[in-house]
Order: C-alpha cells, then structure tokens, then sequence
C-alpha cells in the first residue's frame, strides 16, 4: 500500500462518513402517511461492505494498525463490554448484530487516525458534510415531501426543515458538527502548504449555509449549541497566550461568566418559557428518574448493548413506557444510555478515556499554533454538550463515535513526541512557524 493515502481511499472515507451522518437512506425509506419511521434494511448491509473494505485496507498496513491501536486499551474495552453483553442482553439478536457493528464503527475511526493526518480528516470531513448540507438544501427546496417534516410526531413539527435525516433535531446536531468542521477548514491551512489552490471561499460559504440550516431546522439545542461551541472557541484560543495576558482575561472571563450565571438563575423560568423548555428540561428529568431505578435492578452489567430501548414485546421497554405513558425512543442522555445499556464500569470506562483525551487535548493546544490544534478539544466539548440532553455517544454505524476513536486515537500518537518533534520544539518561534509552512509536522503521526 502507497504511503500516503490514495484518491481511491479518499473518495471511500468521503462516502463512508457521509452514510455514517445517518443521511440520505433512512428519509428516502421514511413514510409521511405515518407517524412512525420506516425500518431500514440497507443500511446494516452498506456498513457491513465499508467495514469489510476497512478490515482489508487495515491488513494491508496491520503493523501500523497494531501501533496505533495499542494506543488506548479504553476504547477496545468498551467494545469488548458491548459484544460480552450478548450473554446478559434482554434482546440478544439486537445486541449480537449491533455490537460486531459497533467493533466496525471503531475499526474504521482507528484506519482514519492510523492513514490520514488531523487536517486530511478535516477536508475529508468538510466534503462528506458539505454533501448532507448541500443534499439538504435541495430536499427541502425541490423535495419537500422528504425534506420538511409534517405529519411525524403528530406534526407539531410541522414546517421545521429536516434535510436528508429523518428529523429535524438529528439534522440539527449534524448541521452544529459541520459548522465547527467548516470554520475549522476555513481558518486552517490547505492540506498541502505547496498547493496554490485554496478552498476557504467554499469552506466559509458552507459555514454560513449550515448557520442557515440549524436555524430553518427550528431545532433550539442546535442554535445554542453552536453559539456555545463558538464562545468555547474563542475562549480555548486563549489559552495559547502567556500567563501575564491570560491571568487578567481569566478575571474577566470569571467576572461576566459569574454575573451572567446569576442573571440566568434570577431569571430562570422566562428564559426556559422563552426557548420552549420547562424545569425538567421537557420531561427528560421523568425518564432519567425512571431510568435510574430500572439500572438499580443492574448496575454492574446493564441490560445489553442497544437493548433498553426496543418496543412493546420488550418486558424492560414496555414497563419504562407505561410509567413515563408515552413512547420514548431514547434516553435524551448519551451517559444515561450507557449506563442502563452496559453498566456502572462501561460507564467509567468511557469517563477514563474521555478525561485522558482532553488532557491530551489540552497538551496539543498550547503545543501548538494552528487552528488545527484545538479541533480535538472542541470535538470532546462537542460530545460532552450534546450528549447532556441528547444520546449521541456510544452508537454504531455514527460518525459522531467514528469521530471519537480517530480522536482518542490521534492524540494518544501525538502524546508521544517522535524524534522530529523534539528537534522541532528546540527552534525558535520563528524558524519553528517557516517549519511548519514547508512541512505538516505536528499533524503527522
């Protein structure tokens, strides 16, 4: 296999990334004379080919693999819970398929730490989500039928765009990953510093077209996720200035931060009123009550990968139900999730790769002087924000958990300097920035 990734590689990532949005397939499968979602049997089918193709291109550079891979045990932990899980699952066909999935998903984020450098995965990423976004906009446009919800979920979303997904939160939380994509592209350098080519324009035009979308998606955690994100930014590029800056803005951040915090609480019941949620953040408290005692019943083993939340024939699923007397579909918490689905110690597991990468994270940050450097500490605040009132965590085919491993995994092999890094750190400010112009050092492994 070439050294450097080929065309061919590049378009397979791009294609994969893109179904791993959840785009396209399951709206095209998706009736409006109902209000429930279609099944989709072709999805399961397409992710088992692109991880096929993933095991095979993985053979062909297997020691490179075995390097990085053996680079965080945290992660192959979690997957071996959720496969060992088929022993004590309530649902054991759901669990058996959807756990060698999961192992696919985390094989396929480990190849794209392992072949393709930081700002190589933000292009490949910038193409695959410049796709749902563009595809969006002419669904909603030209193909409203599918692009607009109506009658699903007894049309009280009627009119909120929802692209190619199958609704219009989901089409907002991918649209918040792409406007950090995007911005990131754009700031950025091109993936070559001797090409002559540069695509900011479009990365810039795609920022500001995936703005458009979150706010046509009407979806409210999506627009205050991404001011969020944006204020985060803004506040980790700090963190790159020398103490005698960074003390007084630290003050002043503390300051605002501190009067804008009593100035929510004083105000607290307006301001929920105003953006549609209630103290119990629309009910999501009731379910993690609920959740919480049936985890009583397991709290070391939980009740299976993928198996808590099933149908009426599931005894588990059917009780939940009936206490919360409606039809929930998922936790609303990636960590709630987790834990009923696979225990306290999965769990905890996730929470010690999770810390250790932001340390890393951190380490990556002030050790360099690229945008680039703090894409893997955004992506982590990305997943801690949504993951609060959302479920977006440990999921198969998801590129939000492709996204995480290649993350874990590509500050894991940044973590430990290479001889080139250590030459690279002795030179000045100066000579280390015209370095970093004629070559991508600190984004290789």
């Amino acid at each position: 296999m070439s050294k450097y990734p080929t065309l061919a590689e590049k378009c397979f990532v791009v294609v994969s990334l893109f179904f791993s949005t959840s785009a396209l397939i399951p709206v095209l499968l998706d009736s409006q004379e109902s209000s429930t979602t279609a099944s989709d049997p072709y999805s399961p089918i397409l992710f088992l080919g692109i991880y096929a193709i993933t095991g095979l291109l993985i053979a062909q550079q297997w020691q490179s693999f075995v390097q990085v891979a053996r680079k965080n045990i945290w992660i192959w932990l979690i997957v071996a819970i959720a496969i060992a899980s088929v022993y004590w699952t309530v649902a054991s066909d759901i669990t058996s398929r959807r756990s060698i999935l999961l192992l696919g998903t985390s094989l396929f984020g480990t190849y794209m730490a392992m072949r393709f450098t930081l700002r190589e995965q933000l292009h490949l990423l910038a193409i695959a989500l410049g796709l749902v976004a563009v595809l969006s906009l002419i669904f909603a446009i030209a193909l409203p039928f599918y692009g607009v919800m109506s009658i699903q979920e007894g049309g009280v979303h009627e009119g909120a765009w929802r692209g190619v997904m199958t609704h219009k939160n989901v089409f907002g939380r991918v649209m918040v990953l792409s406007n950090l994509v995007f911005l990131f592209v754009a700031l950025g350098k091109p993936i070559s510093p001797t090409s002559k080519q540069s695509w900011q324009w479009l990365a810039w035009l795609c920022y500001g077209l995936s703005i458009a979308l979150i706010i046509l998606s009407t979806s409210k955690t999506a627009l205050i996720s991404t001011i969020v994100l944006t204020v985060v930014l803004l506040l980790y590029r700090t963190w790159r200035l020398s103490y005698s800056q960074l003390i007084p803005l630290t003050i002043v951040i503390v300051l605002v931060l501190g009067n804008a915090a009593i100035l929510v609480f004083d105000n607290i019941n307006a301001i929920s009123g105003a953006i549609g949620r209630d103290l119990t953040l629309t009910g999501r408290t009731d379910i993690w009550a609920v959740m919480l005692d049936k985890l009583a019943e397991r709290p070391l083993i939980g009740y299976g990968f993928n198996a808590f939340w099933r149908d009426w024939n599931s005894p588990v699923t059917a009780e939940v139900w009936r206490i919360l007397a409606w039809e929930c579909p998922y936790g609303h918490n990636g960590f709630m999730d987790l834990l009923v689905e696979l225990g306290i110690p999965a769990l905890v597991i996730f929470m010690i790769s999770y810390i250790i990468a932001i340390l890393r994270g951190v380490k990556l940050l002030q050790s360099t002087r690229n945008i680039e450097g703090i894409w893997h500490l955004m992506f982590l605040t990305f997943i801690l924000i949504y993951n609060i009132s959302e479920s977006s965590l440990l999921a198969t085919n998801s590129i939000f958990w492709i996204l995480y491993v290649s993350t874990v995994f590509s500050l894991a092999a940044k973590s430990q300097p290479s001889p080139v890094y250590q030459f690279v750190t002795a030179l000045s400010e100066d000579e280390r920035l015209e370095l970093e112009v004629s070559r991508d050092w600190d984004l290789r492994n």
